[in-house]
C-alpha cells in the first residue's frame, strides 16, 4: 500500500542517518581492534589479548567484516532519494547486527579490563592502558548513539510502511549491488567505462545463467569462500607474526577461521541477502 511521500522521505532519512552513525561506530571499533591487535607495543599491554577474551574479539571481527561490508555496499549502491522499504529493512538489519556484535565485543573487552590484569605492570604508567580505555570509551559512545538512531529509524519504519510479507525475487543481492557500484564508479572514469561495463555484463550473465553460478550453489560457495578466507588469514598471520610452529597448527588455525567465516555466512545470507537464489 502506498504511503504519503513525507513518510517515505522520513523513512529514508532516518535509515540513512542510522547507517551513517553505524558506519562511524564501525570505524571507531575498527580503530580499537587495530591498535590493540596489530600495534605490538599496545597489544602487549592489552588485558584482552589472551583467551577467552581474544576468541570473542577474533570472531567478532570476522562477523563485523562480513556484515559491515555487505551493509556498506548496499548503502552506497542505493543512493536514491527514496529507499525502497525492502532495501531500507536490509540496511537497518545490517546496522543492527553490527551494533550487537560491537556491543558484545566491547562487553568482553570491559570485563577483561575489570577482571584480568594487564600483562605488563607498567602499562598504566606509560599511558598504554589509558589509550586502550580511551578507545573503548569512544567506541562505546559511538555505538550507543548509533543504537539510539537505529531504534528511532525502526520506530519510524513501523509507522511509515507496512511490514514486508514476502521476499521479492527481483530484490538485488549484494552481488548485484557490487556490480552496480562498479558501473557507477566507471562513469567517473571515461577511459575504462566501456571495459567495466563489458566486464560487469559478463559477470552478471555468469551469475544469472551459468550452472556454476554461486546463486545455484550457495552452500558450496560459502564453504569454498570460508576455506579460502581461512587460508588467506593464516598466510597473513604468518607474514605478520612469523612462521607457524608446525603445519598442524597452521591447519588448525585455518580451519577455526574458516568455521567462523562459514558460520557468519550462514547467519547472514538470508537477513542481509548476500546471495539470492537462482531464478
Amino acid at each position: 500500500m502506498e504511503r504519503p511521500p513525507q513518510d517515505a522521505d522520513e523513512l529514508t532519512r532516518s535509515t540513512r542517518l542510522a547507517a551513517n552513525a553505524g558506519a562511524v561506530a564501525a570505524v571507531a571499533y575498527a580503530a580499537l581492534y587495530f591498535v590493540t591487535t596489530q600495534v605490538k607495543i599496545v597489544r602487549a599491554a592489552s588485558p584482552f589479548s589472551d583467551d577467552p577474551w581474544d576468541v570473542v574479539v577474533s570472531y567478532g571481527a570476522i562477523f563485523l567484516s562480513i556484515v559491515v561490508g555487505a551493509t556498506a555496499v548496499r548503502s552506497l549502491r542505493h543512493r536514491e532519494s527514496r529507499l525502497e522499504p525492502a532495501i531500507a529493512v536490509r540496511i537497518r538489519t545490517g546496522v543492527g547486527m553490527a551494533l550487537i556484535t560491537i556491543g558484545l565485543t566491547l562487553a568482553s573487552d570491559i570485563s577483561a579490563l575489570l577482571f584480568a590484569p594487564s600483562p605488563e605492570p607498567d602499562a598504566a604508567a606509560d599511558g598504554r592502558l589509558a589509550l586502550i580505555v580511551g578507545l573503548i570509551v569512544v567506541s562505546s559512545v559511538t555505538a550507543i548513539v548509533a543504537t539510539a538512531l537505529l531504534i528511532r529509524a525502526r520506530a519510524i519504519a513501523a509507522r511509515a510502511t507496512a511490514p514486508v510479507q514476502a521476499i521479492d525475487a527481483s530484490e538485488p543481492d549484494v552481488l548485484d549491488d557490487l556490480l552496480g557500484l562498479a558501473r557507477d564508479g566507471a562513469r567517473w572514469l571515461p577511459p575504462i567505462r566501456t571495459a567495466v561495463d563489458r566486464l560487469t555484463s559478463v559477470v552478471d550473465r555468469f551469475l544469472t545463467t551459468s550452472p556454476a553460478s554461486p546463486r545455484r550453489h550457495r552452500l558450496a560457495f560459502g564453504v569454498v569462500g570460508a576455506f579460502a578466507a581461512g587460508l588467506a588469514y593464516s598466510a597473513w598471520h604468518a607474514i605478520v607474526e612469523g612462521p607457524w610452529a608446525s603445519t598442524f597448527v597452521l591447519g588448525l588455525f585455518a580451519v577455526l577461521t574458516a568455521g567462523g567465516v562459514f558460520a557468519v555466512y550462514i547467519a547472514t545470507i538470508g537477513p542481509l541477502r548476500l546471495i539470492r537464489p537462482a531464478d
